[in-house]
């Protein structure tokens, strides 16, 4: 496997040790074999104990084509349930993989879109959110902004209402 290299360090009438290393350096085959598996620039650097740079350029030098940058599921597990880079939006967030209710924010959702329906301002919303002390999506202070992009969920159809509940409608 690769190639070896050895480091002796002379011996010289006062040292007692004699020093040896080997590095073992991966050819392009086994670069590639490694790539070839699945495995990302970084991981196949990392076993190889190179940088990804040289990877990158021994993989090319190699003829390997390279796949493209766009971030891919790290387990099939993911592709399959639909977990998507993002952070997904108050009252949900990401439980095995699949986009569920969250057990805190999604009843606060709940009371933000009834008080809204029920014509109360979203000033007075963020304020009254701020004066329970709820913590916004951000860890902040609830703000306009915060409670209208809510709201604006709601009207664009994201946050869909199926009887009492709301479905997160996800948009390519």
């Amino acid at each position: 496997m690769g190639q070896a290299f050895s480091l002796a360090i002379p011996r010289e009438p006062h040292d007692f040790i004699n020093l040896q290393a080997s590095i073992f350096l991966p050819t392009k085959v086994e670069l590639g074999q490694m790539y070839k598996t699945g495995l990302s620039l970084r991981e196949v650097a990392l076993r190889a104990g190179l940088s990804k740079t040289t990877v990158r350029d021994q993989l090319l030098e190699f003829g390997a084509s390279l796949r493209s940058r766009v971030q891919s599921f790290r387990t099939p597990l993911q592709a399959i349930r639909g977990k998507l880079p993002a952070k997904p939006p108050f009252g949900f967030w990401y439980c095995e993989g699949a986009v569920v209710r969250h057990p805190k924010e999604y009843p606060m959702l709940l009371v933000i879109i009834r008080k809204w329906k029920l014509g109360q301002s979203i000033n007075s919303i963020a304020d009254e959110l701020q004066g329970k002390q709820i913590p916004s999506p951000m860890g902040k202070k609830w703000s306009w902004n915060s409670v209208n992009n809510i709201i604006q969920r709601v009207k664009s159809q994201r946050l869909k209402q199926i009887g009492n509940d709301y479905e997160l409608i996800w948009l390519d």
